[in-house]
């Protein structure tokens, strides 16, 4: 049974994928497949930090007394990434087709229950302001008026088209990616049972048609903007694999950060320069890490 690796989505926000090693009464997650932050029940039923292993130089923080397992587990484990374990998914509905709009959540199925649902998708941590569109960045030129931030703008087009009364629904995907409907919140009769195929589903965690140029444009660029981070998706067609290689070279700091988490590569070469332009230009990335972290 132990130990198990697998890999976990971080979502709503989308954060990227945390890979898990687990022993049972121990485990250790990474952001970045280079260090390991270890967690241990403390024999009093909560579970707690015990330290940090790195790639190559081992134990950096904690005791290794009785860390035997977790450690050991860690040095022995299978090439990265993980496999994605959180089959179960939450997506928010689009109120015009019941469709699959927006991914708010995924767990293991062994983990899933049912409970109270928040029909609400965010693009980013509240602590994050970077977000730049180059299509609302366009649109307000010369506007002295314009001030609310395209994180705010991406957000009221994605869960507009879930009101006023959202609906949301857990999905069981399959291998192949079709889903399962499971329960959720203000579905229509029919919809607890249904089976989409994986064309339903967006293939970016959030859809890409729209009724207007300007939301399929802002919804791209915010794709484009998270392109190191959605390239660690498995399940991605080559197209859509390769316009994220692009945009995620524009973004060298944030690919630095995740490159060995990387399913598959199209363009070794594109990569391997936009990790040397990371390294030259490491100051940029200050401040940056809390956006993987919180």
């Amino acid at each position: 049974m132990y130990p198990r690796y697998y890999a976990l989505r971080r979502l709503n926000p989308y954060r990227g994928v945390v890979q898990v090693v687990d022993v049972g009464e121990a485990s250790a997650h990474s952001y970045d497949g280079l260090t390991w932050h270890l967690r241990a029940d403390d024999g009093y039923g909560w579970v707690r930090p015990s330290g940090v292993w790195i790639e190559g130089e081992g134990l950096k923080l904690g005791q290794a007394k009785d860390q035997a397992d977790i450690l050991a587990a860690l040095e022995a484990r299978p090439a990265l990434p993980f496999p994605l374990a959180d089959q179960v998914e939450l997506w928010l509905l689009n109120k015009e087709t019941g469709l699959p709009l927006a991914l708010l959540g995924a767990e293991r199925p062994s983990l899933h229950v049912p409970r109270k649902i928040e029909p609400d998708w965010h693009p980013f941590v509240l602590s994050y302001t970077g977000f730049r569109s180059a299509t609302l960045t366009e649109r307000d030129a010369g506007n002295r008026f314009a001030g609310t931030p395209h994180r705010d703008t991406l957000s009221r087009i994605v869960n507009q088209a879930a009101r006023p009364h959202p609906a949301a629904q857990w999905f069981l995907r399959s291998a192949g990616g079709a889903g399962e409907g499971l329960e959720g919140l203000r579905l229509e009769p029919g919809w607890q049972g249904r089976s989409l195929p994986v064309e339903a589903f967006p293939e970016l965690m959030v859809g890409e048609t729209w009724n207007s140029r300007l939301e399929r444009s802002v919804i791209n660029d915010y794709h484009l903007w998270l392109a190191p981070l959605l390239l660690l998706l498995p399940r991605l067609t080559d197209t859509t694999r390769e316009r994220l290689e692009l945009a995620a070279s524009t973004r060298p700091a944030w690919l630095l950060r995740v490159h060995r988490l990387l399913p598959k590569v199209l363009d070794s070469e594109r990569l391997k320069a936009a990790l040397v332009a990371a390294r030259l230009e490491a100051a940029l990335a200050d401040g940056e890490p809390d956006f993987f972290t919180n």
